[in-house]
């Protein structure tokens, strides 16, 4: 595993405002769900069922990715933003507002709410995109770590201007032609910037958390270029099938970390371990039924399967087991040098939530999942992603006030 600077860290506050944000997005979607869910279900292109889609991913997966890059550049990558404080606060508001303008405008058809969220995403994103590029242009070296960072982060950049096309075509600005750009999106935001950035911090955290051996090599090396070169021929060939090659990428991807989490050094397994372990079977799944969509199989359910499998039971799965880590370590790395007697990461969450956390989580991917045959499954996924949220958001707060606590009696009266 490659060397990590953590001296070159920034303020906690700079990644914590993204952390805590973004499960109010998983609770609003879960509130859509109990009011409009049989509207997600009925077909993919629903104002309901595009909605939650990008409640999830434009709210929650993008807090938490782009709070993880604000923290995973300069320590694994060595690639120190400007100002992170400063840049940080306008990426996180436009980010959060743009998300929010955005499912206004998919649920409501409400032609402001698309322009702005184009303007406020945009922005935010021609904020942090060059500034990042920047900063990993400058920095040496070729490690697995920082090429998929480079390759996520022109991902991101290219499947935000595709939706900000669609979104004007949808709002009647741009010809509705443009619509046609939706599986690219969805190839460079799930598979692009989504899957290679997972793998980016997973390359790190998987062996350092969960003390399993190193992703090989060769897979490290070449998956960020892989998926690359897949998109390409997704985009190139006319055919459905030409997404074959992501799809099984993205397969391999879940079959390696589920190998590394086999071959673990440590007996006692904790929830990341379980959050992790669901996120890479419900890809496998996903993408074994993405294989059947690819062939007309499985009828109008089957799309709206593999979103629930891939976005529900893959990304948010996965960066629930990272918070849970990834909190409690950048502030206890940053009361270490300022507090004596800094108490072991695992005091600072309630373990026991944690597990109900965990538990309520699956019973909700389960009930997802079954909503896609049974539409009336929505209401327990819907009240169980309520819950989920506020347990995940509870959660980081306590780590947020115990680290508090510590810097105040640390301090002289």
């Amino acid at each position: 595993m490659q060397a990590l600077s953590f001296e070159q860290a920034p303020p906690p506050s700079v990644p914590l405002r993204f952390f805590l944000t973004a499960p109010l997005f998983l609770l609003l979607a879960g509130g859509l769900l109990l009011v409009d869910g049989e509207s997600a279900m009925a077909s993919r292109w629903t104002p309901t069922a595009l909605a939650l889609t990008h409640l999830m991913t434009a709210g929650f997966m993008l807090q938490v990715m782009l709070g993880a890059l604000f923290q995973l550049m300069p320590v694994a990558a060595g690639a120190n933003l400007w100002q992170p404080r400063r840049l940080a606060l306008p990426v996180h508001l436009l980010s959060a507002a743009g998300a929010v303008l955005l499912v206004l405008g998919f649920h409501h058809q409400i032609t402001w709410a698309y322009q702005g969220a184009v303007l406020a995403l945009g922005a935010s994103v021609l904020l942090f995109f060059p500034a990042a590029m920047l900063a990993l242009w400058r920095t040496p070296g070729r490690s697995p770590t920082l090429v998929a960072i480079r390759i996520a982060l022109l991902a991101l950049f290219l499947a935000v201007f595709a939706g900000a096309t669609m979104a004007l075509a949808r709002a009647g600005i741009i010809d509705i032609g443009w619509l046609r750009l939706s599986s690219p999106h969805v190839a460079l935001g799930l598979g692009g910037w989504g899957a290679v950035l997972v793998a980016a911090a997973g390359y790190l955290v998987v062996p350092m958390f969960q003390l399993t051996p190193a992703y090989p090599g060769w897979f490290a090396r070449s998956f960020a270029g892989a998926v690359a070169v897949a998109i390409g021929v997704g985009v190139v060939v006319p055919h459905a099938a030409g997404w074959l090659p992501l799809i099984a990428l993205i397969a391999l991807l879940a079959a390696v970390t589920i190998d590394r989490q086999r071959r673990r050094r440590r007996a006692k397994v904790d929830a990341t371990y379980h959050f992790w372990r669901l996120a890479m079977a419900c890809t496998l799944a996903a993408c074994a039924l993405a294989v059947l969509g690819v062939f007309q199989v499985g009828g109008n359910a089957m799309p709206i399967a593999v979103g629930v499998l891939a976005i529900l039971g893959g990304f948010v799965s996965v960066i629930a087991g990272m918070l849970y880590k990834i909190v409690p370590f950048i502030l206890w790395l940053y009361l270490q040098p300022r507090v004596k007697g800094v108490p072991p990461m695992t005091r600072m969450l309630n373990e026991r939530w944690v597990t109900w956390h965990w538990r309520c989580h699956l019973a909700m991917v389960l009930a997802s999942v079954l909503a896609t045959v049974w539409w009336p499954m929505v209401y327990p996924a819907g009240g169980l992603m309520i819950a989920s949220a506020l347990l995940l958001g509870g959660q980081l707060l306590r780590v947020v006030n115990h680290a508090r606590a510590a810097l105040r009696r640390a301090q002289p009266s």
